[in-house]
């Protein structure tokens, strides 16, 4: 058994360093009998490529989301509107796209805030001490612990190209926040479309824009319910401890189908 948790931007850059991570793919997965993915779309991949064959892919849930560790809090009840990003600031996190965006929304709503969490690649340093020094984002670098961060915000923002499953939107949506992401595997897993949150095309900087402006414009009680309803859909869905026992029948499922054909 193998399992994938993503393929990785080396992989969807493509070129001889995708050539080179694709052959390393078929060499390593050649004789597994079954191998798990986070979602649908990169077992495709893999399978198009012919890396693996269609009776090998399995697909489960991530690892799911510690609702213990992530637990609900209530919204904060200032008038000022807080979107979160959380991860790498990278072209593939769809940052160019985010910022884009921010601009015009700050353009146009005085009463609306953006912080950043992550490492950032350093072709984006000038470009981050510009944002900040402007007034568009507040950037706080890597965290070991985001809970304080997504209990400070309204809405966690992640307008990536690719993922394999997105804990931070998991997160976000456990301890109540509403979710904007892109309409890919990966990310809209974790919404249930306008109940608890948005998808928007990817590498559409209008799309997002529209999106975090719809929800500056939401009443808050609105944003609250939407909140509650994402903390509800992860205990439905996205629960470890659920996720977990999945994983474990599904991989006895495949022992026991194995030891059948020997």
């Amino acid at each position: 058994m193998a399992n994938v948790t993503g393929l990785g931007s080396a992989y969807y850059r493509g070129g001889m360093l995708k050539n080179i991570v694709s052959s390393l793919y078929k060499i390593g997965l050649k004789n597994a009998k079954g191998v798990f993915f986070e979602n649908t779309a990169n077992a495709r991949v893999l399978i198009d490529d012919k890396t693996i064959n269609d009776d090998q892919a399995i697909v489960l849930k991530g690892a799911g989301v510690n609702l213990q560790q992530f637990e609900y809090c209530e919204m904060p009840s200032d008038k000022v509107v807080k979107f979160l990003f959380i991860g790498r600031i990278m072209a593939e996190k769809g940052v160019n796209e985010l910022f884009e965006a921010i601009k015009k929304i700050k353009r146009n709503y005085s009463n609306v805030e953006f912080s950043f969490i992550g490492w950032f690649e350093e072709d984006y340093k000038e470009l981050i001490e510009e944002l900040q020094r402007d007034g568009f984002i507040k950037y706080y670098g890597y965290q070991e612990d985001v809970r304080p961060f997504i209990r400070n915000c309204h809405c966690v923002v992640l307008p990536s190209y690719h993922e394999g499953m997105a804990n931070v939107l998991l997160e976000g949506a456990a301890m109540g926040r509403v979710l904007i992401t892109s309409d890919i595997y990966g990310c809209k897993e974790a919404v249930v479309e306008g109940v608890n949150g948005w998808t928007c095309r990817v590498k559409d900087s209008e799309a997002l824009y529209e999106k975090m402006r719809d929800f500056v414009e939401m009443d808050f009680d609105e944003k609250v319910k939407m909140g509650r309803e994402g903390r509800r859909y992860m205990e439905d869905i996205f629960d470890k401890d659920k996720v977990v026992k999945e994983t474990v029948e599904e991989m006895e499922k495949w022992v026991n189908q194995l030891e059948f054909c020997m």
